[in-house]
């Protein structure tokens, strides 16, 4: 088989590209069957009668099949993408799922006379900079451990081993026989190294001959990755400087001197600039990019205007790219503590075995081996190891370059372990001080602009507007769940339609509050609401004292869009916490 886009659903609905990607798949000269996979909400997007459809889930293979069925009456029963757990974003809970729940959706496809796909069956890492990122904004961690059958360093696990066992039911007696044994472990080593950093910065390659008047995008300037240098004259000037467009996080500097940091999930944090100043820095790095959806079309990186001193707008920019980490590197000892430089160790390793690097309690940053690239580290977890490939490796010295973003990566030892760190959330190792998200009791209006009732299904549910409005903010409140489970509330998916029946996009949708979520125990944080997956889902707290109803999230959208109504898709592996009555206002 050949597969035609993917999840094309969470983009669009053109039919007549899809085909056009099929004839082309012809015209070369593939003449096996060619399909195409989405969503069960998004089922039939694109559809072309050439192209038979396959569905993705993580949950609830009876419905998934079901709308599978009903938009293709005839041929194959296919899921596409069976999740047997999820990936990882920074700053939320390290995902698993129990082996008993995957196991029993993939014995009812298999009882079904339907086929599957693992995603994913063999987890792995997203080296250097390639790490994607769900809309809104969470980027997700190098490791990509997925809690998968086969591990990230392609150890088999408990999970393997009871798969294989439910497999055995439907094979054949000759398949039996011949079924191998797994390979076995690939070696691993744990050690420590005393060794101590020498303490680099790259000057950046600066464009003297191309001076903007604003700071423009690392695309527009020719790259895609690494970090960029502007700079510009302040001229005595001091105050306040704000940056709400950096793409996606910026070191400051002020006449030389670290003044601080920028984030773009705060666009109103700032730094203070003392009066007097002649020369401003920033420093930019980018997080991942948007890997589906619309959301794509808003993955430029690197420094965007306005950027403002006081409230006025500063002009005349320069701009110089930092290579990471082919520039040529200046030892500079006294400046360990700077943000920004590069720190290199000599480490010898005992064998040429996988391993991982313990990064507990460093800030951020990227980490090269013996010139290949491991990915990022950011102590807010949950990740707290990085992989390290023993084909990297040399059974004595080898070089360990670490791009040390906040500057608080110690100059001296590293420690291998043999085991992966992947479930340790820190906040308090953010480079940034993470602000609170409200949490106070919503005071709706009056009246809202819909109310009702939804029924007990898994299946996504709409709500229409008497009329189409326009608003920024709208507040979603559930007031009783299904069954009669007044103290909880879960939502997989939420979406704003407009007029034409299109979702509008969550690229810049801010929570402004939520009434409670569920971070303790597992990642059940507000944003899986509006990722555009509905694999996992929002639920609201329930340990440690449940929250009671009403339960709501409030959410601004940014800027002001058409409001013709919503779609909600429940959460779908379990009927506790399911929307029943509920009520929706916009403003």
């Amino acid at each position: 088989m050949v597969q035609d886009e993917n999840e094309y659903g969470f983009f669009g609905d053109d039919a007549q590209y899809i085909r056009e990607l099929y004839e082309t798949l012809r015209e070369a000269g593939f003449d096996v069957p060619v399909f195409t996979c989405n969503a069960v909400t998004l089922l039939g997007k694109g559809d072309i009668p050439e192209v038979f459809k396959v569905v993705n889930f993580g949950a609830n293979p009876a419905n998934g099949f079901a709308k599978l069925r009903a938009l293709q009456p005839k041929g194959p029963l296919m899921c596409g993408e069976y999740y047997p757990a999820w990936f990882d974003s920074w700053g939320q809970r390290h995902h698993t799922k129990s082996a008993q729940k995957m196991l029993d959706d993939i014995d009812y496809m298999l009882s079904a006379g339907g086929s599957f796909s693992l995603y994913m069956a063999h987890g792995g890492t997203s080296f250097g900079w390639w790490a994607g990122c769900n809309s809104p904004f969470q980027p997700q961690t190098s490791s990509y451990d997925y809690e998968a059958p086969i591990d990230e360093q392609g150890r088999t696990t408990p999970k393997f081993f009871a798969l294989r066992e439910l497999l055995k039911k439907y094979m054949s007696e000759a398949e039996l026989a011949a079924l191998p044994e797994p390979p076995a472990p690939i070696p691993l080593q744990a050690f420590t190294s005393d060794a101590e950093a020498e303490v680099l910065a790259a000057a950046p390659s600066q464009e003297t001959a191309k001076i903007l008047e604003a700071p423009a995008a690392m695309e527009t300037l020719g790259r895609g990755y690494g970090a960029v240098s502007y700079t510009t004259k302040l001229n005595g000037r001091g105050g306040v400087l704000k940056a709400p467009n950096v793409r996606d996080q910026a070191a400051v500097f002020v006449d030389g001197e670290a003044a601080g940091f920028l984030d773009r999930r705060f666009p109103t944090l700032g730094v203070k600039v003392a009066p007097g100043s002649s020369k401003l820095e920033i420093i930019v790095t980018h997080m991942s990019r948007y890997n589906f959806g619309p959301a794509m079309n808003n993955s430029r990186k690197g420094l965007l205007a306005p950027v403002t001193l006081d409230g006025e707008e500063l002009k005349g920019w320069n701009y110089g790219f930092i290579e990471i980490p082919a520039t040529p590197l200046v030892p500079v000892p006294d400046a360990a503590t700077r943000p920004c430089v590069f720190k290199r160790f000599k480490v010898d390793a005992p064998s040429a075995a996988d391993t991982w690097l313990l990064v507990r309690g460093w800030t951020k940053g990227h980490v090269w081996v013996n010139g290949h690239p491991l990915g990022r580290f950011w102590g807010i977890g949950p990740t707290q190891t990085m992989f390290v490939p023993g084909c990297w490796l040399e059974e004595g010295e080898n070089e360990f370059l670490v791009w040390d973003f906040a500057g608080d990566v110690p100059v001296k030892g590293l420690t291998f372990v043999d085991t992966p760190v992947l479930d340790e959330l820190h906040p308090e190792c953010d480079f940034v001080s993470m602000p609170k998200r409200e949490s106070a009791p919503f005071t709706p209006p009056e009246t809202p602009a819909a109310s009702g009732e939804f029924q007990d299904d898994p299946a996504a549910q709409e709500a229409r507007l008497a009329a189409p409005r326009k608003a920024r903010r709208f507040a979603f409140v559930i007031d009783t769940s299904w069954p009669d489970a007044k103290d909880l509330a879960s939502i997989a998916e939420f979406d704003i339609i407009d007029s034409k029946g299109a979702s509008v996009p969550h690229d810049k949708w801010k929570f402004v509050s939520v009434s409670s979520e569920e971070t303790a125990r597992e990642d059940n944080a507000a944003e899986n609401a509006i990722d555009g997956q509905i694999s996992n889902f929002w639920h609201s707290k329930w340990s440690d004292g449940r929250a009671q109803a009403p339960h709501y999230l409030v959410i601004d959208m940014g800027e002001e869009v058409e409001v013709a109504g919503f779609r909600y898709t429940p959460r779908q592996n379990m009927r506790n916490g399911r929307v029943r009555r509920w009520r929706f206002y916009i403003k």
